[in-house]
């Protein structure tokens, strides 16, 4: 048996904790954001077809 590991770990780690931080920061940070774009863009579209019956 050798003696010295033959995997090397440090890179496997470091992608493996960039994913876990990946998705940390997709989940608290990006996800929201997204929330926020969408519920705005409903809020104009439905203040739009609110509007426009009485528009004409």
């Amino acid at each position: 048996m050798a003696e010295q590991n033959d995997i090397a770990w440090k890179p496997i780690l470091y992608c493996v904790g960039a994913g876990i931080a990946g998705i940390a920061l997709g989940t608290f940070l990006v996800a929201p954001m997204v929330q926020k774009m969408k519920a705005k863009k409903l809020a104009e579209k439905k203040k739009t077809a609110i509007t426009s019956p009485t528009k004409k």
